[in-house]
Formats: C-alpha cells, structure tokens, sequence
C-alpha cells in the first residue's frame, strides 16, 4: 500500500512539473547576468603624472581623478587633445604631443579647480600590454 502510494505521488509530481513549464505562462528561471569586467585600476600619487600626480591630483574625488586619468589615457592613445568634466565641479583637458619611435608621448594637462588653472605635463609610454607607464 505504501509502495503504491509512492508511486502515485512520484508520477504525480512528475505531472505536475511538466505541467507547470508548459504554457504556464511563468516566467522561465532567472539567469544570472554575465559580470561586466571591473574598471582597470588607475595609478597613484605620481605615477599618475602631470598636474594629476601631484598634490592638485591627490585633492581630486577618486571619481574625479578616475575621469582625468581616463581622458589622460585617451589622448595619450590618440594624439588629440581630450577634456573631462568630473562630478564635484572640476574639468580639465590633456593634450598629447607627437609620438616619439619609442611609444612615447609627451603631454600637458590643465586641471581647473574652483575656477582656478593647475598646469602640469609629463611623459607617457605605451607598455607592451597596452597600458601606459607615465615616466615623468
């Protein structure tokens, strides 16, 4: 009797669970969203370069200083001069000089706080991963 009892309620979970996933209308089973890649990690204090490596940079919200360096990066990848704006009131703008056959690049860098122009420049060169090492 228990046996049979077992049977029963197995094929009627089997039942049900088909029943379930057919037509039901539900929603199919979350999935898990592929994590997106972390932001690289900037440098600190003066390996950072330019006015960015120094005290004027060392001021800088981290957010702030992320957005300079990633424009620093953008102009050093392409020659062009590229601005930035951060979230607490502070922008600037970085212009990269002409490469050098080493992969190097000089640049100047104006970061403007509380209205004021801080001005520095640098050398960057392009490591073999595709990053850039400031040297100066």
């Amino acid at each position: 009797m228990q046996r049979t009892l077992l049977v029963i309620l197995a094929l009627g979970s089997l039942g049900l669970a088909g029943c379930s996933s057919v037509g039901s209308g539900a929603a199919p089973p979350a999935v898990a969203a592929p994590a997106e890649p972390a932001a690289p990690a900037i440098p600190t204090g003066a390996a950072l370069g330019g006015a960015l490596g120094g005290p004027v940079g060392a001021s800088l919200s981290d957010g702030d200083r992320q957005t300079a360096w990633e424009a620093q990066v953008a102009a050093l990848d392409s020659g062009q001069r590229r601005s930035w704006r951060g979230s607490h009131g502070v922008f600037g703008y970085v212009e990269a000089g002409a490469a050098t056959g080493d992969g190097c690049r000089a640049y100047s860098q104006t970061i403007y706080i509380a209205g004021r122009p801080n001005r520095g420049h640098g050398l960057g060169c392009k490591q073999p991963d595709g990053s850039w090492k400031m040297t100066s």
